[in-house]
């Protein structure tokens, strides 16, 4: 069993913006000042509906995931009913934990490295495979930008295949690249190894 976990949460709201990383980790934080300090925690993207390039769609299943420790899953359950101002107000349901999913093909939209050509991005993930001891298939996808604390980060969205479970679950575990609090370098789990290069 994993020691991190998604703790899911149902959102009610109308819209946010396209871009709502940066604020949405304000207002987290905000409400929970050791988000800061825990390296582990992450946040995956809102599931919703794009309604257009700027606004981001809220539908009745829209849901917000943290990754975190399995020891902070009780000190964030109490964001459960409050609101969130993120340019708009989102409300926060009542969370459960879902365990990680290691399966072979794993996905981030966006995952962020220094430098702005592909070639040197594809060398910056495969020092950090190699580093983690991780073997997979790399498939890069579209650039991709969202604004962070210092300005704008850049990066690909990504596809990694063939991992094994143990690789896999590694690499769910640790993420790659910077911005974990921003979304950045998260991975979820994927059912094909094409089709990278939209933004979720």
């Amino acid at each position: 069993m994993s020691e991190i976990v998604d703790l899911v949460f149902p959102l009610a709201g109308n819209d946010v913006c396209a871009d709502y990383a940066l604020p949405l980790w304000q207002a987290l934080s905000h409400l929970l000042p050791w988000l800061g300090e825990d390296n582990a925690f992450g946040i995956l993207p809102i599931k919703g509906a794009s309604a257009s390039a700027e606004r981001l769609l809220l539908t009745r299943r829209a849901q917000l995931a943290l990754r975190l420790p399995r020891h902070r899953l009780a000190d964030a359950a109490v964001l459960a009913g409050q609101t969130l101002q993120i340019g708009t107000e989102v409300r926060m349901g009542q969370p459960s934990p879902r365990e990680l999913r290691p399966t072979s093909a794993q996905y981030s939209p966006l995952v962020v490295f220094t430098g702005d050509s592909e070639a040197e991005f594809f060398d910056h993930c495969t020092r950090q495979l190699d580093a983690m001891a991780i073997r997979a298939n790399i498939v890069c996808g579209k650039a991709q930008a969202r604004q962070g604390e210092a300005g704008e980060l850049r990066g690909f969205s990504l596809m990694l295949h063939e991992l094994t479970r143990e690789h896999a679950l590694r690499l769910q575990q640790q993420g790659l690249g910077t911005g974990r609090k921003l979304g950045c370098g998260i991975f979820i789990p994927h059912k094909t190894a094409y089709a990278v290069g939209g933004a979720a």
